[in-house]
């Protein structure tokens, strides 16, 4: 085996070893923390597996296995990272149960087992990883431009661009490479890739933006209210963010949140003020992560008042849902549920027979 890919194979594991340790200690309290502690460890026996003996059995399956977790556990860590008060989804589940008992009998089925079976779970495993590493890129993006935690906006623009794009193109080339010869510059080439994004993931991890990760991280995943108590600000707030957040209050009390699709952008402009300062005014003096869930805080109060009054009740839930911003009735139930773990329904037939 080239000693340069061993340098940089080694180079490269010995820096996960390091990413996971300081993930242990910091944020092994937290779902998204773990997941991501179990995509390194998948990584690490990835690059690791060629550089050792081969292995059958028992033993080749505890070393496949965190490899075969690392397409879901993605997946799972871009949910828990970015979706503040959203479960896991039950069919993400199943998706993934899926793949992990397709992909494991593909690669240790006993050698009496018929080559065209294996073959076949094989070729039905790479779609699987790629729908599961794709799902988790679209939970990055998703509500990318509504995220208003500076640190975490940056994250999910890393995770894009650079470990979603790596995943992709090592399981498309591990399919590709497994019906064809594969050049001798390949391996070395992905061996220094890796220790490159490596070297990159813990500069950031460990020097230059310590804290992101733990910024970014919900700071209470089992809180239904996705209101977090408004933090104690560095500093007080200056004259021209005094006025900005009269301004949007003012906007809010005169029912500014009922503009269908409103986003951070649109309401930047009617402020007249700048993007960035908004966000972080929401997201640093009034507590908030998600500017979807500020806007909800409005929404589910006018709502709430609205189906516990007597002289509406002959109003459809959707009429109220539509009128308070809503484009359909599905995202209006979820949000009214996790604030009070009742339906519309259920709410007002409560209110109305109290």
């Amino acid at each position: 085996m080239h000693d340069s890919y061993v340098f940089f194979t080694g180079t490269a594991c010995g820096l996960l070893l390091l990413a996971a340790a300081k993930l242990t200690i910091s944020n092994r309290q937290q779902s998204a923390g773990r997941w991501l502690i179990v995509v390194l460890a998948g990584t690490f026996f990835y690059l690791l597996r060629p550089l050792l003996p081969p292995q059958q059995g028992v033993m080749a399956l505890l070393l496949d296995l965190p490899i075969t977790l690392v397409p879901a556990a993605f997946w799972l860590f871009a949910h828990h990272l970015c979706s503040d008060s959203e479960g896991f989804p039950h069919w993400g589940w199943l998706l993934v149960a899926l793949s992990v008992a397709v992909d494991v009998p593909a690669g240790h089925m006993p050698l009496q087992a018929l080559s065209p079976l294996q073959d076949t779970l094989y070729i039905l495993s790479q779609p699987m990883k790629l729908g599961l590493v794709a799902a988790g890129l679209v939970t990055l993006l998703r509500h990318f431009q509504s995220d208003l935690v500076e640190a975490r906006r940056n994250l999910r623009a890393a995770l894009l661009t650079a470990i979603g794009s790596y995943m992709l193109i090592v399981i498309c080339a591990e399919f590709l490479f497994s019906y064809q010869p594969m050049p001798a510059e390949v391996p070395i080439l992905h061996a220094v890739l890796a220790s490159l994004l490596c070297f990159a993931a813990c500069l950031w991890l460990l020097a230059l933006s310590p804290a992101a990760l733990t910024e970014s991280l919900p700071h209470n995943e089992n809180s239904a209210n996705t209101k977090r108590e408004i933090p104690v600000a560095s500093e007080p707030l200056d004259p021209q963010q005094t006025q900005l957040l009269q301004r949007l209050q003012s906007h809010m009390s005169d029912g500014g949140y009922r503009r269908t699709g409103l986003t951070i952008r649109e309401l930047a402009e009617l402020l007249d003020a700048r993007e960035h300062v908004l966000r972080a005014l929401i997201n640093r003096h009034l507590g908030y992560r998600n500017f979807n869930e500020y806007l909800n805080q409005f929404r589910i109060d006018e709502a709430s008042t609205r189906l516990a009054d007597p002289d509406q009740a002959h109003l459809p839930v959707l009429t109220i849902a539509l009128d308070t911003g809503y484009r359909s009735l599905s995202p209006f139930n979820a949000a009214f549920k996790r604030r009070h773990d009742l339906t519309p329904t259920e709410f007002r037939r409560q209110q109305l027979t109290d």
